[in-house]
């Protein structure tokens, strides 16, 4: 099966990612995580990002698939 997964990143490191079947909800979540920003207990400010990606193809028996 083919999925879209919201992969997402703090400071460049992946946090991790969900899967969609529809990319229009793949990418409605991508604009409410993206530009998240937090600063850190050094006071520095740090950015969420989240992007939206094609992957061809996906095992529904070992990934949850939305």
């Amino acid at each position: 099966m083919t999925a879209f997964a919201l992969a997402c990143y703090l400071g460049g490191m992946a946090q991790g990612s969900i899967y969609f079947k529809s990319v229009a909800d793949c990418i409605y979540y991508t604009k409410y995580l993206n530009e998240q920003q937090y600063k850190n207990d050094t006071g520095q400010t740090i950015t969420y990002e989240c992007i939206c990606k094609l992957v061809p193809q996906v095992n529904e028996e070992k990934v949850r698939v939305y």
